[in-house]
Parts: structure tokens; C-alpha cells; sequence
């Protein structure tokens, strides 16, 4: 229900006295309401009108159709001049009001009054009970349609300046102040300007948009929108912008904004659906009308218009404006276009349109997330046809992949928006960043979803093992070390040997175990990259050790050490291939000359165990240089010797791992009684010259136990047979222990000894004992030597010319005199030797 009020001036109102008043009202009026719209009830004439008019004139001033708030409830009012008063004076006018409320101007706009059929032109009678209106007719004169035929009379002017009204009254609703003053002489066309605004609007803002058709004085009026006329007076310093509809529109103006352009572009169409879908999309914002944002309406309009404008600032506004509310229409169209949304606004869309709608809108989320990493894994599409059209899009995706950790997010927004991932394409993507060594390995491993871990991890081994050996060292840090370290590395040594090393240098593998891991590893790369074995021909690269092990992988730890010294034997306690019996082996690596000479190149083939290449590809020696990384410091016997039942003939494929025999023999001592039994083991199990190693050390065990001379003359013959195939400081060590082992032997022993040796031998063992400090004793015991070799004549000249340089006279020459009075043979030998080596004293032999 709506209440009605007039205004004039009157003789005598209804509490009886004269002037200006309200001279009838609707009754039930609520208090106070008649105070709240007599502002709004004034009318001057336009200062160029007749003081006296006639009523021809009269009927053409214009007429003031104002509408604004008056407390909650809005008042519609409209004023005409009446010319004179009960008095006889000029002035006087009707103000006739209509007050609503809210609900009862739904889905109008106030400028649709304008000539409405509810309007009186005569002021009431004083006191006369005007009835309350309970539907407020509209008029006719103001509908879009025929609007949008004005403006098209008026052509491109028309729109430039609708362009530019709806800026300034968009401006001033936003900022909160600001009005828009149309100065006009026909108040009809400022009629016709303040509907085509209104009707640009959505319904709920227009009917809180306060205007006037006219006002006498625009600086002072209250509305947003102000009409007047030319001769009217305005401040310089109004606060308004003002708008001389007689003069053309600038044609150069500020930029428009889009709510302006889009507007105008539609009353030009005379597309009035899509300015209700404007209307519509602020409706279903929720918003008041203070949060009314029309940039962001139009945007939507256009976006859904597949406008490719639409910048990505307009899109993020959309989004926080979208709701469930909105017309189904609008869902349809955002659907028609989502390949253009960004991510914002589709993953905005996705939680609030229809189902379909919402799962094209998913689709769009994992596109723009797998293009762009560093956006959140959205959720996933709920229909599995959604998510297969998705595959092309994460293989493209892996395909411009550019480090690990991009990778990495690709891999987990795959995951999470169920985009299929072919494992190849995931491979070749991890082998492309590895090889180039872009970004974090260990991220990579450490994140990397499960269900993608394997097929990661493949192009990540190839692309470690083809890359060059500065990125691979960088790549292979100790972390990604022990993330490998459980993976068969046979088909990339280079990897696998790198991933060993690093674990024995912390002490996470024992170097046992981990010449086993390497032994293996190289044979099985070796394998695969030869011409395969003999059809029927079995195979073991490491006795006792499965083909296929790789760094970390399970292993049989051998036998224990009461197993049999002959071989290595498998968990059963059968011999394992290639154990066997070292005399039936020929060593690969020929003679001590060119066991050293491999072992200095393996020393320089360190550098190619980082070398870029395929597993088909294992630089020369990279074994040996590992081998030689890994017992840098010598194995102790109890290592030596877990070592050698581990590998058994497999020690001698690699010369520093021959080597390691001989290195434990000199570290622990040649003589060390416990070594007997490591070097019987290796004797009777690894083939080539560490058998040669282990049976030196046997030898001079052996020699200790020489029962007679022709014995241990037979074991210093064999240790010098020894010299081609031992290690040199090896033998050289236990022919001094040989010599000291002999030296504590009586006299008739050892000159037993040396006359059944070679020339050769007894020359060397004659030098190590005269080498050692002698004490009388030992000086008489070797001159009875060099007697009896010359009694025998098998005279060793050194050892000879020693004794002969002690037969001076002096007290050596008497005490051996004594010694060998009771032997006539030793007596007559040290006579004849004496003769005609008869010297002064300081000719004697120092020693």
C-alpha cells in the first residue's frame, strides 16, 4: 500500500491556517512521514520564464518528477507550476507524493512514473482524505523499447554520450559522491536519458538511484541525478559532472569503462536481453546495492559472450562474485566457455555450477594446474571420460617439463586430478632432467607419488648414467645414494658404482659386501654388453651371489669359516661355480709386470667411473678403480678372508681386488701364524698370482717346520720359482723372514741348505744374513757356513770373502781356531781357507 500526499499553497489548510502546505493526505499517514518528504516538494520556474504566464506557458514549464529515499521507505513526488495562489500571487505549484514501500516499486523503475495515471495536475481540497494506493500503475511513456529507438535516431553521438553518462553515474554510486547535472532545455529528453540510464541498470539499483527531471537549483539538490535547464545558474565548484545536452558529446573522452562499453554496445544491438542479463547476473550476486559492482557484471556478460578480452583481473573479480544462485543460463554459457577461464575462476565454478557445468569447469582446473606447476592440485574430475581427455594434457605437460622440482608437481597434479600418465612419457621426462642435471634429485625421489616411483626412477637411472660426470656427481648426493641403494642398478654401472662408494665411505656398507655389490654389478654389465654366454653354459658373475643383484639387494653372506678351505660353497654346502681349485684357473690378468701395470691404469681410470655413457658403455678399469676406492686402507685377515669366501674366483677379476691378498699378508706380517689359514683359503680358491701370494706366505710358514735341509732347501727354491707370479714387496719380505728363519738354525743345516740351492738363491740368502747384525756367537756359526760351502766347493763369493777377510790372526780367527779343533775336517777347511789371505788390521772387513 502506498500513501498519498499533496502540496500547494492554500487559503486554509487543514488546521486552518494559509500558505504553503499539505492540503490532503491518505489516511493512516504513519507520523512523522509528511516531515520526510516536504524536501523533496519545491518548484522554482526556470529563471526565463514569464513572471505573469498564461496558462499556455504554464503547461509548457517543466515539470519536476523527483524520487528518493524517505527513511526505509521511498517517496515518488511530482511538482508543476500552477502559476498563481489563493492570493492572486505567482509562485504557487502542487507537489502531489507517493510514498511506498519497497516492495511495492519490485522490479520497476521510478522513471516509469513519469506520466503515470496516478498523478494529479489540481491540488485537493484542504482536508480531503486522498485513497491510499494499492497498485502503482505505471506509465507509458518510458519503456525500453522506444527508448532504444531514440537513441538510434540520435546515431553514433547517442551512444558516445550514453557511454559517458553511465561512467559518471557508475562513478558516483561507487565512490558515494558525485552527481550527475543534465542541463537541457526539453525536460523530456532529460526524461528520456535519466529512463535509458535507469534501464542500463539492474531493476535494484535503479530504484535506489535518486533523481529529479528538474530543479532551479541543481547546486543544492540532493539526487544523483539532476535535470535543469539552460538558463539556470550552476557554481563553478559543483560537485556534479554536467552534461549540455544541446552540444555534441566530446569525441574524445576518458576511456570507457567495460560496464559503459558492454551498455552501449547493447542499446546500439537493441540487445535488451543481454542488459537484463546484466540485471540478472546482479541479482544473483547477493550483493546490496552499495556492493554493486557493474565492471564485474559486464565482465561476466562478456566472458560468457566469449569475449577474449576479458582480462584476468575481470575473471578474479567474477569469481568472488559468483554464487549458487545464479540462472541456469549463465552456468550453461560459463560452460560453453571454461577453456578460456583462468584458474580462479574455474575452480570458483567448479564448486558452485551444476554438475555439468562443474566437471567441465574440473577439467579446465587440472588443465591450467599441469600448464602451471605453481598452482594447487585441484580436485579431481568426478566422470572417468573427463579425466582420459586429460592425458594428452599431462603428456604435453611432461614434455616442456624444465627441472626436477616442476616435475615433481606435475607428477603429484597428475595424481591428484586423475590425469592418466604414461610411464614412458614420465621416464623420458625424468631422463631429460636428470641427464641435464636440472634441479633437486632428492626432492624428486623423496616426493615423487608412489604409484609414478618406479617408472621415475627408471629415466632417473638412465638419465644418472648418460649424464656427463660433473652432473652426476652433483646429482648423486649421499641422500639420493640411499634412495637407490635398495634399486638394481646392473643396467648402469656407472650409477650403481657411484651409489656404493658413496655408502662405504659413511659406513652404511660393509666393504665386503659391497666388492660383492661391484664385482656384480660390472659382470652383469659386461654381460649385457657382450655377445652373451655359450647356449648351455652356466653363468655366475660372483660365486654364491644371484645374477641380478644390484647395490642394497639382498645377498647370501657365504660360508662361515669352518667351511671347506678348498672352495666357496653356496647355503648347502655345495661348491659354487668358478671355486674350485685355483691350479685350474688361469689368471686374466697374466704375470706380476702386467699385474702392475693394470693396477696404475686403474688408479687413472678413477676419473672415467663418472664418464657420461649407457650401460652398454663401462669405461675400462672403472672396476679396478673402485675396487681400489673401497680398500684404499688394507682389509684386516678376518675381512680378507669373509671377502674371499664371498667371492672366490671371482677375487681375481679385478688386480687391485688380487692385490688385497698380498696387501693383508704385509699388514698383518708374513710370519703372523694366523694367516696360515687365510692364505691356504686363498690358495685353494682364487686362481692366478694371489694363489701365487698365498702360497709365499705358506712357504714360510712351512720353512719354520723344515725337518732336514733338503726341505727347506726345496721351499727357498720354490719361493724363488714364486718371484714372476708374487707381489715383489711380498716376496722380499719373506725371503728376509726366510733368512731370519734360517740364520737360527745350526751351521751344518744351513750350509746344507745353501749348497742345494741355486747359485742364484744361495747368493741372495748368503747376502740377507751377512745384512743382519751378528752377534760372536752368529759371526762363528756363519764362518763354519762359508767353511763348510768351501769344504763342499759350493762357495757363495760373498759369503766367501767375508769369512776369508775374518782369518787374519786376530781373535775371531783364534776363538774359530778353538771352535773347530775337535772337527778336523772344519779345522783343516778354515786352514786352507786361511792361507794366502793373510791382511793388516786395517785391511780387515769392518763387519
Amino acid at each position: 500500500m502506498a500513501w498519498q500526499l499533496h502540496y500547494t499553497s492554500a487559503e486554509a489548510g487543514p488546521a486552518g491556517r494559509a500558505g504553503f502546505q499539505f492540503v490532503a493526505e491518505s489516511p493512516g499517514l504513519p507520523p512523522g512521514l509528511a516531515g520526510k518528504v516536504a524536501p523533496y516538494l519545491s518548484y522554482r520556474p526556470p529563471p526565463g520564464a514569464p513572471l505573469a504566464p498564461t496558462p499556455a506557458e504554464v503547461a509548457r514549464l517543466p515539470v519536476a518528477l523527483a524520487y528518493g529515499p524517505a527513511g526505509p521507505r521511498y517517496v515518488l513526488t511530482r511538482c508543476v507550476y500552477l502559476g498563481q495562489d489563493y492570493s492572486g500571487r505567482y509562485g504557487n505549484y502542487l507537489g502531489h507524493a507517493v510514498v511506498a514501500d519497497p516492495e511495492e516499486l519490485t522490479g520497476l523503475r521510478p522513471v516509469e512514473f513519469w506520466q503515470a495515471p496516478l498523478w494529479s495536475d489540481v491540488p485537493a481540497s484542504s482536508g480531503t482524505a486522498l485513497p491510499a494506493l494499492t497498485d502503482l500503475p505505471p506509465g507509458d511513456h518510458v519503456d525500453p523499447e522506444s527508448l532504444a529507438s531514440w537513441l538510434a535516431s540520435g546515431g553514433e553521438a547517442a551512444y558516445t554520450r550514453l557511454g559517458a553518462l553511465l561512467e559518471a553515474v557508475v562513478k558516483a554510486l561507487s565512490q558515494g559522491h558525485g552527481r550527475l547535472v543534465l542541463v537541457c532545455a526539453d525536460v523530456e529528453e532529460i526524461v528520456r536519458w535519466i529512463g535509458v540510464i535507469s534501464y542500463s541498470l539492474p531493476w535494484q539499483v535503479a530504484a535506489r538511484l535518486p533523481f529529479c527531471t528538474y530543479s532551479a537549483d541543481p547546486g543544492a539538490a540532493p539526487q544523483v541525478i539532476v535535470g535543469t535547464t539552460p538558463d539556470v545558474w550552476l557554481p563553478s565548484d559543483i560537485d556534479a559532472a554536467v552534461v549540455r545536452l544541446s552540444e555534441p558529446p566530446a569525441a574524445a573522452g576518458p576511456p570507457l569503462g567495460r560496464f559503459a562499453r558492454t551498455v552501449a554496445e547493447c542499446w546500439r544491438r537493441m540487445d535488451l536481453a543481454g542488459i537484463d542479463a546484466i540485471g540478472e547476473l546482479r541479482s544473483a550476486g547477493g550483493l546490496d546495492v552499495e556492493g554493486f559492482e557493474p565492471e564485474t557484471s559486464a565482465a561476466l556478460l562478456a566472458l560468457c559472450r566469449g569475449d577474449d578480452s576479458v582480462t584476468a583481473e575481470e575473471q578474479s573479480a567474477i569469481a568472488r562474485t559468483l554464487s549458487p544462485g545464479l540462472p541456469d543460463w549463465l552456468w550453461s554459457d560459463l560452460g560453453r566457455v571454461c577453456d578460456r577461464m583462468e584458474y580462479e575462476l574455474a575452480d570458483a565454478a567448479r564448486a558452485l555450477a551444476p554438475a555439468e557445468t562443474a566437471e567441465l569447469c574440473a577439467a579446465r582446473c587440472a588443465v591450467l594446474a599441469l600448464r602451471d606447476p605453481t598452482l594447487p592440485s585441484p580436485a579431481p574430475p568426478a566422470w572417468p571420460r573427463t579425466r582420459e581427455t586429460l592425458r594428452a594434457e599431462a603428456a604435453r605437460a611432461l614434455a616442456d617439463v624444465r627441472d626436477a622440482s616442476e616435475l615433481v608437481q606435475i607428477a603429484a597434479t597428475a595424481e591428484a586430478v586423475g590425469a592418466p600418465i604414461d610411464p614412458a612419457g614420465l621416464a623420458l621426462a625424468a631422463h631429460a632432467v636428470v641427464r641435464a642435471g636440472r634441479g633437486d634429485l632428492g626432492l624428486l625421489l623423496e616426493r615423487v607419488p608412489p604409484g609414478m616411483r618406479e617408472a621415475v626412477l627408471s629415466g632417473v637411472v638412465r638419465g644418472l648414467e648418460e649424464s656427463a660426470p660433473a652432473v652426476r656427481g652433483r646429482m648423486l648426493s649421499d641422500e639420493v645414494c640411499d634412495l637407490l641403494a635398495s634399486r638394481d642398478l646392473s643396467s648402469a654401472p656407472l650409477t650403481g658404482t657411484a651409489v656404493i662408494l658413496s655408502r662405504v665411505r659413511r659406513d652404511r656398507l660393509p666393504r665386503v659386501e659391497a666388492t660383492v655389490q661391484l664385482i656384480t654389478l660390472h659382470e652383469t654389465a659386461t654381460a649385457a654388453s657382450g655377445p652373451g654366454p655359450v647356449p648351455g653354459a652356466p653363468h655366475s658373475p660372483v660365486p654364491g651371489t644371484p645374477h641380478d643383484v644390484g647395490p642394497g639387494a639382498p645377498h647370501d653372506p657365504g660360508p662361515a669359516s669352518g667351511s671347506s678351505p678348498h672352495g666357496a660353497e653356496d647355503a648347502c654346502g655345495s661348491p659354487l661355480p668358478g671355486a674350485g681349485d685355483a691350479s685350474q684357473a688361469l689368471h686374466p690378468y697374466g704375470s706380476a709386470s702386467s699385474r702392475a701395470a693394470l693396477s696404475h691404469g686403474s688408479v687413472d681410470a678413477a676419473h672415467s667411473l663418472g664418464a657420461g655413457g649407457s650401460g652398454d658403455d663401462v669405461p675400462a678399469g672403472a672396476l679396478d678403480a673402485a675396487v681400489f676406492a673401497v680398500w684404499e686402507q688394507a682389509p684386516g685377515r678376518a675381512e680378507c678372508e669373509a671377502l674371499v669366501r664371498r667371492l672366490g674366483a671371482a677375487m681375481s677379476r679385478s688386480p687391485h681386488l688380487s692385490d688385497l691378498p698380498a696387501r693383508t699378508f704385509l699388514a698383518e706380517g708374513v710370519e703372523a701364524p694366523a694367516l696360515v689359514g687365510l692364505a691356504g683359503l686363498v690358495r685353494d680358491t682364487v686362481p692366478g698370482y694371489p694363489a701365487a701370494d698365498a702360497e709365499v706366505v705358506l712357504l714360510v710358514a712351512g720353512l719354520r717346520e723344515a725337518a732336514d735341509p733338503a726341505g727347506a732347501a726345496a721351499t727357498l727354491r720354490r719361493l724363488e720359482d714364486l718371484r714372476p707370479d708374487s707381489d715383489d714387496e711380498l716376496l722380499r719380505e719373506a725371503l728376509a723372514c726366510a733368512a731370519r728363519t734360517t740364520a737360527d738354525r745350526e751351521p751344518r743345516f744351513r750350509a746344507e741348505v745353501m749348497r742345494r740351492l741355486p747359485e742364484e738363491a744361495r747368493t741372495g740368502l748368503a747376502h740377507a744374513w751377512l745384512e743382519e747384525r751378528r752377534s760372536r756367537d752368529e759371526q762363528a756359526a756363519l764362518l763354519e757356513v762359508a767353511v763348510r760351502l768351501h769344504l763342499a766347493g759350493a762357495t757363495v763369493p760373498e759369503l766367501d770373502a767375508w769369512a776369508r777377510s775374518q782369518l787374519t790372526g786376530w781373535s775371531p780367527f783364534g776363538s774359530a781356531d778353538s771352535r773347530f779343533k775337535h772337527d778336523p775336517e772344519l779345522a783343516a777347511g778354515l786352514k786352507e781357507m786361511a792361507k794366502g789371505r793373510r791382511t793388516l788390521p786395517w785391511q780387515r772387513d769392518p763387519r
